[in-house]
């Protein structure tokens, strides 16, 4: 008789020529390009950031290049690791249960629409108008892909609402609002939008506790990438399935000509 195993038994996205692979890679190869220039400090001085990231004063001026091109720029090695697991191995359960395009969409929808969110809504100086040191840091650049890696997640949350999320041991369900709530008083803490009680407790937190960082993370942009990935997936199953719909799936996946 085998033993229970407290890991679960996990199916990997396997590498290949599709889009989740693709998309995995140019983050990749982007990291590399960076580090080959002198790191992301070095590259910073020069502007490259508040060229290919997200800014407010850049997209009123025309770059509207960056909506595409700061989820593809990491601040660092960690920073594309992380986003890069929950990419390619959430991602990868989706894929697997909704295919290719439909992942791809969901990760593209969850960074447009954090995006939008957080030129709306993030504050000029996320910090206050002075910072902890007494430095102004204005408009700083967003980068990274995680709107896309939070809509995939909850995309697979959503996929499997009574799930078992390892290892944390709770529900998909609970875990996919969980952590939309998460985001959404992360942000709310912002020094920088002023907001009453709300605001101080974040400032307080700032000056007391040294969670400077924790308020230069683009919570808003979570929140919105989050709720694209719930509401595909919501408005997914809601559509009736008929006979002909999951006939053509099967023919699809197992390459069956019509």
């Amino acid at each position: 008789m085998s033993r229970p195993s407290l890991l679960p038994r996990v199916r990997l996205h396997r590498p290949g020529l599709d889009v989740l692979t693709a998309l995995c890679v140019v983050f990749i190869l982007v990291q590399v390009v960076v580090t080959s220039l002198g790191g992301v400090a070095k590259v910073g001085e020069s502007g490259f950031y508040e060229i290919v990231g997200l800014r407010r004063p850049g997209l009123l001026d025309g770059q509207v290049w960056q909506l595409v091109t700061h989820p593809f720029v990491h601040a660092g090695w960690l920073h594309l690791m992380f986003n890069w697991l929950i990419v390619f191995l959430i991602g990868g359960r989706v894929h697997q249960i909704l295919g290719g395009w439909a992942c791809l969409k969901i990760f593209f929808g969850g960074v447009l629409a954090g995006s939008l969110l957080h030129l709306l809504f993030h504050p000029k100086f996320p910090l206050g108008e002075l910072g902890p040191s007494g430095e102004l840091a204005a408009w700083p650049p967003l980068v990274g892909a995680s709107a896309g890696a939070m809509a995939l997640l909850l995309a697979l949350t959503s996929l499997s609402p009574d799930s078992r999320m390892w290892p944390l041991m709770v529900s998909g369900k609970n875990l996919g609002r969980g952590l939309l709530a998460a985001s959404l008083i992360l942000f709310a803490l912002t020094p920088g939008l002023n907001l009453p009680v709300l605001s101080s407790i974040g400032s307080w937190l700032v000056k007391h506790a040294g969670s400077e960082a924790l308020f230069q993370i683009g919570h808003i942009y979570h929140f919105g990438g989050g709720l694209v990935g719930m509401l595909y997936v919501r408005r997914l199953l809601r559509s009736p399935v008929s006979l002909q719909k999951l006939q053509r799936a099967r023919e699809r996946r197992e390459g069956v000509a019509t």
